[in-house]
């Protein structure tokens, strides 16, 4: 009898077969349902293939693309960022705060707070051992109540601008410019991860980081380079959103984008365990929420139950993760 037609040898190609589909699936789960979605959205769902549509998803997904790729840094060294709503509602409520002094200084404005939001989270978590989900917490609800005081809980509406019309609906034929620019920074990233040591130290310190400090790797300044970013990104998430609103409102601006974030990270191939980052597959994992969030919306259908589903899709892709592992 032929050796490869034992039972042993038949369970142990099934077994193979088994882990590969496994593996298949964790590495395209979230572009298979993305695809299902939409095809199942053009057949059901009526206005779904207007261009229109697609350009308002394009322009609603933007600043959750920009906040998922800070997110993608800070999960990638097994930690979180929680502040990353907040801190665009800060960035928002900077905007009107500095738009005395002109739109382009109230737009850096904007950004610059991010960067300090991100550098005083990552002192916490680098210099003083905080750990990232209290410290993110904490700005979390600091940040939010600043932006209220600083407008006085009030929305403030924007002037028609240049700047702010390219960012609230400027678009380079059916793609909005704020994808564009939320794209470029994510091949941005996506290189830096790929091709500089800050982006290995990113990896390793998450992979382990006692065996990092060990071998000499800046734990604590990667620690802080990455809390930093994210804050960048949020406080540009925030002057992407106030655009497309054209107000700022501490009190709309950023609500609940943080567990959007997190969701499209882990959902796109991010594994909450770190050490490792996925930027396309949480390009496409923010894609699928929003069109997951439009589905119900154009088929009246309570926007509860997307969220439902968007905890389906986190606890298959934590599954996936796990079972890869």
């Amino acid at each position: 009898m032929s050796l490869s037609n034992t039972p042993a040898h038949a369970a142990s190609g099934r077994h193979l077969s088994g882990r590969a589909a496994l593996g298949w699936a964790r590495e395209n789960s979230v572009y298979v349902a993305l695809a299902v979605l939409v095809i199942f959205n053009l057949l059901v769902t009526p206005g779904f293939s207007n261009p229109l549509a697609a350009r308002s998803l394009l322009f609603e997904a933007a600043p959750v693309v920009l906040i998922a790729l800070g997110q993608n840094l800070a999960i990638a060294t097994r930690g979180i960022d929680l502040s990353v709503g907040s801190v665009m509602a800060l960035a928002s409520a900077s905007i009107a705060v500095f738009l005395p002094y002109g739109v382009g200084i109230a737009i850096v404005a904007a950004i610059a707070i991010g960067l300090l939001a991100g550098i005083f989270n990552g002192g916490l978590v680098s210099l003083l051992k905080i750990d990232p989900l209290i410290s993110g917490l904490a700005l979390l609800v600091a940040a939010r109540g600043l932006a209220q005081a600083m407008l006085g809980g009030s929305r403030v509406n924007l002037p028609s601008s240049d700047a702010f019309d390219l960012l609230g609906v400027g678009a380079l034929g059916p793609v909005p410019i704020v994808m564009l620019i939320a794209l470029a920074l994510a091949l941005v990233i996506a290189l830096i991860v790929r091709r500089t040591t800050f982006g290995r130290y990113t990896i390793l310190v998450g992979a382990s980081r006692g065996a990092a400090f060990l071998a000499g790797i800046p734990v604590r300044r990667t620690l802080f380079m990455v809390y930093a970013a994210s804050g960048v990104l949020a406080g540009l998430a925030g002057v992407f959103a106030s655009a497309r609103l054209g107000a700022a409102d501490p009190n709309y601006v950023g609500v609940n984008f943080e567990l959007d974030a997190i969701a499209a990270s882990v959902i796109g191939g991010t594994p909450l365990s770190g050490g490792r980052i996925s930027i396309l597959g949480t390009v496409f994992g923010v894609l699928l929420l929003e069109v997951l969030d439009a589905s119900f919306i154009m088929n009246n259908i309570s926007f509860t139950y997307a969220q439902i589903l968007k905890a389906v899709f986190i606890v298959v892709a934590l599954y996936l993760q796990r079972a890869g592992a």
